[in-house]
């Protein structure tokens, strides 16, 4: 949303990031680390982009440095300030370890069982019978007034300036697009995907007498895919026939690929041989592109012109929009001496209108100080580097109370849900009462005609229990010495009433050693992170801190 994307939104994240960096640098600082300049050396030459060729380019060391506004000292000193900040961070997440107790402590709470009863207390009940006077309904408006104010809304002109749009109103010449496909085919080059198998028999003291071998089946007759899993040395091919996949002539080797390109399809190379070792080559396919049809091009090339016509259309008036709109007091003049479409919206709130009327950057230029309460033309609001919007309030409605006759079906629905809830509670408080007595929640519910079920073994993501009902089950204490009771409301407006009976320890499934090593590795850096947060804490609740 545009009202985050303000510094007193974004001030206060950065800032905290920024205080626990230093302080963590002034405590590695403080603690004796530091980094040595051989390490530093030796970090920034083995560094990818610095690298050219596999080789540490100081031009472009120097070169890229510069472009990010640093100096090779600035620079080693905020690496110096990275690599403290990184090893204080790692030394102390890393040196947690969980224990076996840690894990079945974990266990017992993740994997803990419970079993209740539960009856339901249904919002929409035939029983429930709410009734409320006029003057009661009236007494409730008149307290929940804040719930029944229309939001202010606004209706604005806007002029929006899109590259696509003029694209769209271009009328193209035939005739270029005749000369610009004439052109393409001048450009036109042929390229041709060829698929290629291979048997690769390297070099060894018996190599000889494997290709001897293979060239007498080859003339026999035996199929190349299955000499190619008899005799191939190539591990990643030889089960698949010896498919090798597509090439343009620049995959292989080139003694490879220029016998491959002498071949006819289904044709066997004799014996080429490469650095990996010798080979007989199939051509499988050959693919070769052709020319487009004119018909299959003259779209695109209709929508190369338009654009490229459109886009120094584009830029004069993209030049002309903020001058035209400056100041102005109606967007119509603007409009016409343009040649832009004047647009109006539909009355809408801070959520936005429709179409480019969505969007955020808009919608927070359209209820901004300036345009809302002066009534200023906006700033030219760039949407895309090629779409441009300019707005001006139209029409403003503040925020206001309907009268009472226009909700007053609204206020009678919420009055009956509040009653409804009010009456369901003291229901349940009722029921509660029973239960805590020692009557059975079973008897209960039979004795008033509601539904009832138990739940026995469920875990913490039972999908089959309201998540609400779930929570509130858990957040319970375990039972001493009888059952524990409580009642929740859940989000569809039911009351539920439950009685949590028995709390079962959770245990770990059998796992081997792998899998438990795995586990204690996983806690280990959850309370790792846990541990180093606590520190940051420390860190910030002890230092002294100015900002300005």
């Amino acid at each position: 949303p545009a009202e985050l994307l303000v510094d007193e939104q974004l001030r206060g994240p950065v800032l905290t990031r920024l205080i626990r960096r230093e302080l963590l640098r002034q405590a590695s600082v403080s603690g004796g680390m530091g980094v040595s300049e051989a390490n530093l050396d030796q970090l920034i030459i083995s560094t990818p982009q610095f690298q050219q060729d596999g080789k540490f380019s100081p031009e472009l060391y120097t070169q890229l440095l510069r472009n990010m506004g640093y100096t090779p000292s600035t620079y080693k000193q905020l690496l110096t300030e990275d690599i403290l900040i990184n090893q204080h961070a790692t030394g102390i997440t890393n040196s947690a370890f969980a224990t076996e107790s840690d894990l079945q402590q974990l266990t017992a709470l993740t994997q803990q069982k419970r079993s209740f009863y539960f009856l339901t207390l249904p919002f929409n009940s035939a029983d429930i019978a709410v009734e409320f006077t006029d003057q009661e309904l009236k007494e409730f408006y008149e307290r929940e007034k804040s719930s029944y104010m229309t939001p202010e809304q606004v209706a604005v002109d806007y002029l929006e300036l899109s590259l696509d749009d003029i694209a769209a109103t271009v009328d193209v010449d035939p005739a270029s697009v005749q000369a610009q496909y004439e052109q393409v085919l001048s450009q036109f080059e042929a390229t041709v995907q060829r698929h290629v198998a291979h048997i690769l028999v390297e070099q060894s003291d018996d190599s000889a007498e494997k290709i001897a071998s293979i060239n007498a089946k080859l003339a026999s007759g035996v199929p190349f895919e299955q000499l190619a899993a008899e005799y191939s040395d190539d591990l990643g091919s030889n089960e698949l026939g010896g498919d090798l996949g597509m090439t343009d002539g620049s995959t292989f080797p080139q003694p490879f690929e220029d016998a491959l390109a002498a071949l006819d399809v289904g044709e066997v190379s004799d014996v080429v041989e490469t650095d990996a070792g010798m080979h007989f080559i199939k051509l499988l396919d050959k693919e070769e592109t052709a020319p487009p049809e004119f018909e299959t091009a003259r779209k695109e090339i209709e929508e190369s012109l338009a654009l490229a016509e459109a886009e120094s259309i584009y830029v004069g008036l993209l030049e002309e929009l903020p001058d035209a709109t400056y100041n102005a007091s109606s967007l119509a003049a603007a409009a016409e001496q343009l040649n832009l479409e004047l647009k109006h919206s539909d009355y809408f709130g801070r959520e936005g209108g429709s179409g480019v009327l969505a969007n955020n950057q808009v919608t927070a230029a359209i209820f901004s100080d300036d345009v809302l309460h002066e009534g200023v033309t906006s700033d030219v609001i760039e949407i895309s580097p090629n779409h441009m919007v300019v707005v001006k309030l139209k029409d403003y409605r503040p925020a206001a109370l309907p009268p009472f006759e226009e909700v007053k079906q609204e206020v009678a629905e919420s009055l009956a849900a509040l009653k409804v809830e009010s009456m369901l509670a003291d229901q349940a408080s009722e029921l509660i009462a029973e239960l805590d007595e020692g009557v059975e929640l079973q008897k209960i519910a039979e004795s008033r005609g509601l539904e009832w079920q138990v739940k026995a073994g469920v875990m913490r993501n039972e999908s089959s229990v309201p998540a609400e009902l779930l929570a509130a089950i858990f957040a319970l204490p375990k039972p001493a010495d009888k059952p524990l009771s409580t009642t929740i409301a859940l989000e569809n407006g039911d009351r539920v009433v439950a009685q949590l009976t028995v709390v079962e320890r959770g245990k770990l499934p059998s796992l081997d050693e792998a899998q438990n090593r795995s586990i204690l590795q996983r806690l280990s850096q959850e309370l790792g992170a846990s541990e180093f947060s606590v520190y940051q804490g420390a860190l910030t609740k002890r230092a002294s801190i100015d900002t300005y």
